[in-house]
């Protein structure tokens, strides 16, 4: 999954920032023109997945309720929520981090056939799309070239550019942003009954409310202050080894971004100190003191392997040597 583990089931069908897009297609729907490849892309934590399911709920239904909302009771319904719709595939890796391999693509495109078994619409919903391996997406792009009529394809990617152009150029593609402030604050709000400090959670979370709705869980922020508190400790003597090791249990995708953040957080502080923005408000005393010690061309190269990090997030790349090489280069970051 592109998106953090959340319980969809305590949210409304449509996300207050998705309405636009859903909306569209409810309308290319109507007009029988409802495109035969989608691929839903932007930033973590704004609900692609949640609405490539609920597409295929509401095109799965065969009693759709006003503006496409699925019914819940008809046999399309209670299919899909049993797991058991002849007419819906979801593709993911076989292991988190994982490729996606050619015989996942074969398996739908020559064994199930991409002809619905129902007489209405198939779906089919590959996440992340960007971990197809070459020859997935090679036969996907077949697929995508020779389209079946009401078989709609979803591919759900943060990462759009790991993409081929071929599968892109061929795909008609929604982009997600983040809400205005008001809007993912009202939102956020209501799921945790306004127990957090929603600016602080929108802030770590780069305006994604879903993102900070994981951020929000217990625990999640308590790590991250641990995260922190280990870069102190490895300037202050600790050994970058060790805290690698410790790092590796952690979940990679969250800890690169934290690090990264911390990263531009200090670049920030580092050319303007007094009126810097930045991500990272509770922490601002801590980091103050951090740019005073820190050395801003060292800092730029470190940005720049962190981004190198997470574009090579679950790859085939070891874990503890990546981490090892990042928090060696954190040692030797001081100033001079």
């Amino acid at each position: 999954m592109d998106e953090p583990l959340t319980d969809y089931s305590s949210i409304e069908a449509v996300l207050p920032w998705q309405a636009t897009h859903w909306q569209r297609l409810m309308a290319a729907k109507q007009s029988a023109r409802l495109p035969h490849a989608l691929l839903l892309t932007g930033g973590l934590g704004l609900g692609k997945s949640w609405f490539a399911h609920r597409l295929a709920a509401a095109l799965l239904c065969t009693e759709p309720q006003e503006e496409g909302r699925p019914c819940g009771n008809c046999q399309g319904c209670r299919l899909l929520r049993a797991g058991s719709h002849p007419d819906f595939t979801w593709i993911q890796p076989e292991e988190p981090g994982k490729a996606i391999k050619i015989d996942a693509i074969r398996e739908f495109t020559q064994k199930e056939g991409l002809t619905s078994r129902s007489g209405g619409y198939k779906i089919i919903i590959i996440e992340p799309a960007d971990a197809l391996n070459t020859a997935a997406a090679n036969s996907l792009l077949k697929t995508l070239e020779e389209p079946v009529e009401r078989t709609v394809m979803v591919l759900v990617t943060a990462n759009a550019g790991r993409l081929p152009a071929t599968i892109r150029s061929r795909c008609q593609r929604y982009h997600f942003t983040p809400p205005d402030p008001a809007t993912a604050q009202n939102w956020l709000a209501e799921q945790i009954h306004g127990n957090g400090d929603l600016p602080l959670l929108l802030s770590l979370a780069s305006g994604a409310p879903l993102l900070a709705l994981n951020y929000a869980r217990e625990g999640i922020l308590e790590e991250r202050a641990r995260v922190l508190d280990d870069l102190i400790g490895i300037l202050k003597g600790s050994d970058p080894i060790g805290v690698a090791l410790r790092w590796s249990k952690l979940d990679q995708l969250s800890l690169i971004n934290w690090f990264s953040g911390w990263v531009i957080d200090l670049i920030r502080l580092k050319i303007a100190p007094e009126s810097a923005h930045i991500m990272n408000v509770d922490q601002r005393d801590r980091l103050h003191a951090l740019a005073r010690k820190v050395n801003s061309r060292k800092l730029y190269a470190l940005l720049d392997q962190l981004l190198e990090a997470n574009r090579t997030l679950g790859s085939q790349l070891n874990t503890q040597m990546q981490l090892e090489s990042l928090l060696l280069n954190w040692a030797g970051i001081g100033v001079g």
